[in-house]
């Protein structure tokens, strides 16, 4: 069953602060949390993605939790089932298994798998980890991280879960770097979570407006990132619609359209979950808008 969802992410706005951490130099494990308001709760947002947005299906993204403890999950997974929304994946953004370390990279295997459970008791059909950090992107593809994202299969696929990497800035948003990725996992291990807007120059436009730097936007050369798109979309598990902010004289920086019909005529007939990065006009909106521009290029969505 394929589904138009919605990413928590698209309304992290007024879902409350971001939690990230990165390890420094000593390999201690630093928070990095960005500190948006919190107008609703991720229980809130199970229910208005159904009412204000109509869907079935969202993500909720790991990295928006402040509390993820047994009684918070139990209660929040038995007001989803109540409002008839599915978890459809928990994006989870913690450790970097490209790292050089093994003492590291096992750290965060084991902190990953208890989101894993996480997720599970979500009833989540998906788990998408980072091929590389989440903060300062990704590294090569390396035994370690190969080895690490095997054992991660397994685990993924006890409870009942595919596991994904997501083109999601560094090396990982290379397709020749993904796609020997998933060739050394193994395509029957590790699935794709193609992110349309993901690409060079559109992922640093976005980093950096997010970190409250405006880069340069007028007369950029986006072609390479509907080449990506064609190579991957092939590959992918799941999609994700990103859209972002306009350039700065008002004209669309990916032309979202085009870059669905693209997926559409590989013969991807999975889901699509919608995320919203922009900064601008009011997040429902810009999400609602980008949802239609799905359902037109995936009418069979339920």
């Amino acid at each position: 069953m394929s589904y138009a969802a919605v990413s928590s992410f698209s309304l992290h706005r007024q879902l409350g602060p971001l939690y990230l951490e990165r390890r420094d130099e000593e390999g201690a494990l630093q928070p990095v949390v960005f500190p948006f308001p919190q107008e609703h709760s991720i229980e809130e947002f199970g229910e208005l993605a159904k009412t204000r947005l109509g869907v079935k299906a969202i993500e909720l993204c790991q990295l928006q939790f402040a509390d993820a403890s047994p009684q918070r999950i139990t209660a929040l997974r038995a007001m989803l089932d109540e409002a008839g929304t599915k978890v459809l994946t928990v994006p989870i953004d913690i450790g970097d298994l490209t790292t050089e370390s093994d003492v590291y990279r096992a750290d965060d295997v084991a902190r990953i798998e208890k989101w894993f459970e996480i997720a599970h008791l979500l009833g989540a059909k998906y788990v998408r980890v980072n091929a590389g950090a989440p903060i300062g992107g990704a590294g090569q593809v390396s035994r370690g991280a190969v080895v690490a994202l095997k054992e991660l299969s397994d685990r993924a696929k006890a409870l009942g879960m595919e596991l994904l990497v997501e083109n999601h800035g560094g090396a990982s948003s290379d397709p020749d770097f993904m796609l020997q990725l998933l060739e050394d996992v193994g395509h029957d291990r590790l699935g794709l979570l193609l992110d349309l807007g993901n690409f060079e120059p559109l992922i640093s436009i976005s980093h950096g407006r997010f970190a409250g730097k405006e880069l340069p936007t007028i007369g950029i050369d986006v072609s390479g990132v509907y080449e990506n798109i064609e190579r991957l979309a092939p590959v992918a598990s799941l999609v994700h619609a990103k859209a972002i902010d306009p350039a700065a004289d008002g004209t669309p920086l990916v032309d979202l359209p085009r870059a669905l019909g693209i997926v559409a005529a590989s013969g991807y007939s999975g889901s699509v979950s919608v995320e919203w990065e922009g900064q601008l006009g009011d997040p429902w909106e810009q999400t609602a808008a980008t949802l239609a521009a799905v359902r037109s290029a995936f009418p069979a969505l339920i």
